[in-house]
């Protein structure tokens, strides 16, 4: 958004209008970014919490609004029949079993998922979510494609659709920050295998596959990984992590 507000010569009213923003909020979020910038302080301001934000964020979405075949995924007065039914079949069949939502639901369900992240950290460590690291998280979902933007003329405000269940950053500078944290976090979890913790884990597969299949067996992997996942989550549990990584292997990887 601030990019924005600078491509357009500082017009508050063009950008609110580009990114569906009130103006007021607009300005807040221009003077938190000014102020950032001015402190000498990093715009990097989510760190650690923004995988739980971004990976969060479709299983929170599915929970509080899910959808089954033959029910409308959309619930507007303001839409005829014909152009309710008309935009639910622009959506991909793949898409999750989720409703669309509008701008005011979306927003609503980040701030849920902030406020239940914000429980787990002491209160020192706790941030209140403001209107810039809101649209910022908003842009990385989109950005992504883990959400989907729906313009309808009949509406004055856009759809939001769920179009996967997890979240991947999209593009080189952001996957190596991501790759990063990812190493520093694997790091972390290798010390407490070392040092034998209960519930620590090392997991190592050596072997050769059909060239022809390897992004099946992967895709087959992921959905495994995300049933296992759901099988043993409980609300209140013991908080536990899964990171892993599969690719090419080199001869100095071993046989």
């Amino acid at each position: 958004m601030y990019t924005s507000y600078l491509e357009h010569g500082n017009n508050v009213r063009k950008t609110s209008l580009i990114h569906h923003v009130e103006p007021k909020r607009v300005r807040a979020i221009i003077k938190e970014v000014k102020d950032v910038l001015e402190e000498g302080r990093s715009l990097t301001t989510l760190s650690e919490q923004e995988p739980y934000y971004l990976s969060g964020l479709p299983y929170l979405w599915q929970e509080k609004y899910p959808w089954q075949s033959g029910q409308p995924r959309l619930h507007r007065s303001e839409l005829t029949p014909s152009e309710q039914q008309h935009l639910e079949t622009k959506l991909p069949e793949h898409y999750p079993p989720a409703r669309l939502l509008d701008l005011l639901q979306f927003l609503d369900l980040i701030k849920l998922l902030h406020t239940q992240s914000q429980a787990d950290l002491p209160p020192r460590q706790r941030m209140a979510l403001s209107d810039a690291l809101t649209e910022h998280i908003k842009f990385r979902l989109l950005h992504s494609g883990t959400v989907v933007r729906m313009e309808t003329p009949s509406l004055s405000i856009p759809l939001f659709a769920l179009a996967r269940t997890h979240y991947a950053p999209k593009g080189e500078q952001e996957r190596v920050f991501t790759m990063i944290d990812d190493v520093a976090r694997f790091f972390r979890l290798m010390q407490d295998w070392a040092q034998e913790q209960d519930g620590g884990m090392r997991a190592l597969e050596v072997f050769d596959i059909d060239e022809n299949r390897r992004v099946e067996a992967l895709q087959e992997l992921d959905r495994l990984l995300q049933g296992w996942a759901d099988k043993y989550h409980r609300d209140g549990g013991y908080p536990m992590l899964l990171q892993m990584a599969a690719g090419t292997r080199h001869p100095q990887d071993g046989q």
